[in-house]
């Protein structure tokens, strides 16, 4: 029999452990204790107790512990002997998750932890948090804090998954410190800046780099979209496309003429569809698209996504509603746009208070 209990801890804690009575015949048993290394807010015993939302994953995780052991010792005491234990591919496992549904970010983790093992085994009992600090690490030193912070919390809602399953015994996660959210300030151009990097033909990086960024401040793609954009996606004029991040959704935008002008400077490639074909990685183009703006005299550090965010900014500013920018940027939740939303409210009333005063001190009203 194996029953949660909590002991109370000096910070108002619980510690979770495991209460383990095995019967050993003429009335006698034995009693282990094992402690989980897992912290709640409460002490659960009484199952009608109502579980804290921050405590939830954890109770998931416990429960799914206390039920491992429960079977484990169920088998034993049955006189059967379970098999040795199984080295379970990691990569394998996110590799055939993805195959039966697609996830986005679950890919990027994917991609990133092959590069990461570079060609190592990566077992599931590997994935300690030793493991997954130098996991963290190594994220934190090619992708942005908060694309960090969206990797390792995929890969721990995938991971916990495999506790709930009885395949893994214990997740490190509800112990590990995943990386927070970093505040950042949504980098967008006026219709100016945008003139004035039409205007600019950069030095560095090949030409496909700059047309494919002034297209997305027309259309308001995301690099990954753009990327792999054909010519079969043009249709009566509008782009229709399946996201890279919810390909199960069709995003329809029109395409405007100065959208369609930079297009059609691209140069078509006689084998290819692809409308830009000729794009690299993101962090190659990020770093081009910094010395662009720098040679048009922008002064604000440039990336990819500053033209999705200039598109949804420029759009509201001149009229389009919120719900309809909603649907242009693909968004599943209205509350993603009204970011863009809020950011064109504060700029105007930054620019009412440049308005000058017509009334000096002697008016009256």
């Amino acid at each position: 029999m194996v029953t949660v209990r909590y002991k109370k801890l000096n910070d108002d804690k619980y510690s979770a452990y495991l209460d383990i009575y095995s019967a050993a015949g003429q009335g006698k048993g034995k009693r282990n204790y094992e402690f989980l290394k897992i912290y709640v807010t409460k002490d659960y015993s009484n199952p009608s107790t109502r579980i804290a939302e921050v405590d939830k994953d954890k109770m998931k995780v416990i429960k799914a512990i206390r039920n491992n052991r429960e079977d484990k010792m169920s088998f034993s005491e049955n006189g059967y002997q379970q098999n040795g234990k199984i080295n379970y591919n990691l990569l394998d496992y996110f590799r055939s998750t993805l195959a039966k549904k697609f996830y986005y970010r679950l890919e990027c983790v994917t991609i990133q932890l092959e590069k990461y093992a570079d060609g190592e085994q990566i077992y599931f009992q590997d994935v300690d948090e030793d493991f997954l600090t130098l996991f963290q690490d190594y994220l934190l030193s090619v992708v942005s804090q908060n694309t960090a912070n969206s990797y390792m919390t995929t890969f721990r809602q995938y991971f916990n998954k495999l506790v709930v399953k009885g395949i893994v015994q214990v997740s490190p996660f509800p112990t590990f410190k995943i990386v927070g959210l970093a505040e950042t300030e949504i980098t967008t151009l006026n219709i100016e800046e945008v003139r004035k990097l039409a205007a600019c033909i950069p030095k560095k990086g090949n030409s496909q780099i700059r047309q494919a960024f002034l297209f997305c401040c027309f259309t308001g793609l995301r690099f990954s979209d753009v990327k792999k954009l054909t010519y079969d996606e043009i249709q009566d004029g509008h782009l229709v496309f399946r996201p890279a991040k919810t390909t199960q959704k069709i995003v329809r935008v029109p395409l405007l003429d100065d959208a369609r002008s930079v297009m059609d400077k691209v140069d078509i490639h006689p084998k290819n569809n692809k409308v830009f074909w000729g794009l690299p990685s993101s962090q190659v183009v990020n770093l081009y698209l910094k010395f662009w703006g720098l040679e048009a005299g922008i002064k604000k550090s440039l990336h990819f996504h500053a033209a999705r965010h200039t598109f949804a900014t420029i759009g509201l500013t001149f009229g389009i509603d919120v719900y309809t920018m909603q649907k242009l940027l693909g968004h599943s939740k209205i509350e993603m746009t009204q970011l863009y939303a809020k950011i064109v409210d504060e700029k105007r009333k930054a620019e009412m208070l440049k308005f000058p005063s017509l009334l000096d001190e002697k008016s009256t009203l």
